[in-house]
């Protein structure tokens, strides 16, 4: 897909930047906390919905020892849906909490596996229901240098008697020990997501 094509060229161009030993981190990263803006594109030829919600997001993620870490996301996204000549206004707040479990396959690369619980509060055109589900995310994550990292993924949610399947990517850069840069997008087959933002390791 073009925002994943993106991503990767991204990942070429950042893989020759180098930085002082003192902001290097070759090994993937655990300990953060993390806040961004995002905006999802909706297909409209898929779904006959004509939509850019945006909102932001806030992630936390703490490492326990070498193979387990806790996460926690929140997620609040709103915007305007128009269907043919109607239009509606859309408000959606995701919480996520869950274990992270991962497997050094080398001293750049961890695999990982993230189970957790979803919690969804949706409304939309004055109607609200919220939800109680899980999800399930999977994928790679590996440090190209010290200023750069690059993890791929696929996700799982069944919320709302809905299940959602997607797969994404995401870009760290280290501007320094402590503040790092966050580009991502992801996408299913009606939707894709792009997030923008700041990460604090800790």
């Amino acid at each position: 897909m073009k925002s994943i094509s993106s991503i990767a060229k991204l990942t070429l161009l950042a893989s020759t930047i180098s930085v002082p030993t003192a902001f290097a981190s070759e090994s993937p990263v655990y300990d953060y906390f993390s806040g961004y803006y995002q905006m999802i594109e909706v297909d409209e030829n898929e779904t006959g919905i004509d939509a850019e919600p945006d909102g932001f997001g806030l992630e936390f993620s703490k490492q326990f020892n070498d193979f387990m870490y806790a996460i926690a996301s929140y997620d609040n996204v709103s915007g305007d849906y128009t269907i043919g000549a109607f239009s509606f206004a859309s408000d959606v707040e995701i919480l996520s909490a869950g274990v992270g479990f991962k497997y050094s396959a080398s001293r750049a690369t961890d695999l990982f596996f993230e189970p957790s619980i979803v919690y969804l509060d949706s409304e939309f055109a004055g109607d609200s229901e919220d939800d109680t589900g899980f999800g399930a995310k999977a994928g790679f994550t590996h440090a190209l240098n010290p200023a750069f990292h690059f993890k791929g993924y696929l996700r799982h949610v069944n919320v709302m008697d809905d299940d959602t399947n997607s797969y994404g990517a995401e870009a760290r850069i280290l501007f320094s020990d402590a503040v790092h840069g966050i580009l991502g997008a992801e996408a299913n087959s009606d939707e894709k997501l792009f997030r923008a933002g700041v990460s604090f390791r800790f």
